[in-house]
C-alpha cells in the first residue's frame, strides 16, 4: 500500500509544481491559454447560428495574452499569427455591425499584424467541411479492422522520413481545447533503445527487433485546472492511437508498450533519457516493418451488445 500512496504522490506533486496552476507567467502556458482561448472563438463561429459578436471577454483575453506571449524570447509567432487569423474569421462572420467594444479593440489587434510583420498566414477560423470531407477513404472501417499489435519485425529500419511522416499525421489528433501537448521521441534500435525497454514491463522476447522505440509523453504545462490533471492521458492516448494508424497505413507495424510503473521507475527512465520534469510518461510504442513470416494476434472483440450503451444505465 505505501508503495501505491507514494506513486499517486509523486504524481500530484509533478502535476502541481509544473502544469498551468502554478506556472501561469510561463511561456508554455500563456501559449496553451491562448490556443484554449481562440479555440472557443473558433467553435463560437462554427455553430449553425452563432450569437452575433458573442465572447467579448474571451476577445480581450486573446489579444492580451498574445501581447504578453509576444514579448517573450520563447514565444512562437504561428501561434499568435493563428489567433490573429480566428479573430480576422471571427469579424467577417457577423451581419451586424460591429460595436463599439469591437471598434475600440480592433487597432490593438491590428498593431499586433503589424508587429509581426511578413510571414506565413495565420490558419485559425473556421473552414466549410465539404472541403474537408472531399476526398475521405472509403474504406476507413476495413482499415480500422486490420490493425494488430505486432511483435516480431523485420531487420529493415523504418526511414526518418516515414515517422516524420506518421507525427505529421499525428498533430491533428483531438486535443483538448486544441492545445496541442503532445511529444514523442524515436529511440532506434540500439543501446538507448534498449535501456528503457530494460525499464518497461511487457517487451520480453521481441521489444528488442523493433526498428524503433516512440516515447510519447505529455507537456503538464498546457494543462490549467485541478479539473485538467488527468487530460494530459486522454490527449496522449488519442495522438497515440492516430500515430499508430498513420503507421499502419504505411506498412508500418506498431504494438503499445503501456508505461504502468511506480515512481521509482517513472525517475530511472527520466534519469535515463534526461527527461524535463514537466513532461509526463504516457506509452512507449514498438514500431517496425513486419517479418514476412510474422503472425498477430486474433484479438477477439467483444460482441456490439456488450460495449453499446444506449440511454440511462439500468437500475
Amino acid at each position: 500500500m505505501k508503495q501505491y500512496v507514494h506513486s499517486y504522490y509523486w504524481d500530484i506533486r509533478r502535476y502541481t509544481r509544473w502544469s498551468g496552476v502554478s506556472n501561469s507567467s510561463a511561456a508554455t502556458v500563456i501559449e496553451a491559454k491562448i490556443l484554449k482561448e481562440f479555440h472557443r472563438i473558433e467553435k463560437g463561429i462554427s455553430l449553425p447560428q452563432p450569437r452575433e459578436w458573442f465572447g467579448r471577454e474571451t476577445v480581450e483575453r486573446i489579444v492580451g495574452l498574445c501581447r504578453a506571449y509576444v514579448a517573450l524570447d520563447e514565444s512562437d509567432q504561428t501561434v499568435v499569427r493563428d489567433a490573429l487569423e480566428t479573430l480576422a474569421s471571427y469579424s467577417k462572420t457577423f451581419e451586424t455591425a460591429p460595436p463599439e467594444w469591437w471598434l475600440e479593440i480592433e487597432p490593438e489587434i491590428e498593431g499586433l499584424s503589424r508587429e509581426l510583420g511578413a510571414g506565413n498566414p495565420g490558419r485559425g477560423g473556421r473552414t466549410p467541411v465539404g472541403a474537408v470531407v472531399e476526398g475521405w477513404a472509403t474504406d476507413i472501417p476495413q482499415f480500422i479492422r486490420s490493425r494488430r499489435s505486432i511483435r516480431d519485425y523485420a531487420e529493415k529500419s523504418v526511414p526518418q522520413e516515414t515517422l516524420d511522416q506518421a507525427v505529421s499525421d499525428a498533430r491533428f489528433s483531438p486535443s483538448v481545447c486544441n492545445r496541442q501537448a503532445i511529444r514523442v521521441r524515436f529511440f532506434p534500435r540500439g543501446d538507448a533503445a534498449d535501456q528503457l525497454l530494460r525499464l518497461q514491463n511487457g517487451n520480453r522476447g521481441f521489444g528488442h527487433t523493433a526498428s524503433h522505440i516512440a516515447l510519447v509523453t505529455g507537456d503538464l504545462s498546457a494543462f490549467l485546472t485541478p479539473g485538467e490533471r488527468n487530460q494530459v492521458f486522454v490527449d496522449g492516448g488519442l495522438f497515440s492511437m492516430t500515430l499508430i494508424n498513420s503507421l499502419w497505413s504505411k506498412g508500418v507495424g506498431t504494438c503499445c508498450l503501456n508505461w504502468s510503473v511506480t515512481a521509482k521507475q517513472d525517475n530511472q527512465l527520466r534519469r535515463a533519457i534526461n527527461l524535463p520534469e514537466n513532461e509526463v510518461v504516457i506509452m512507449m510504442i514498438a514500431v517496425g516493418y513486419p517479418a514476412s513470416a510474422a503472425f498477430a494476434a486474433n484479438s477477439p472483440r467483444l460482441g456490439l451488445e456488450r460495449v453499446l450503451r444506449i440511454g440511462p444505465a439500468d437500475d
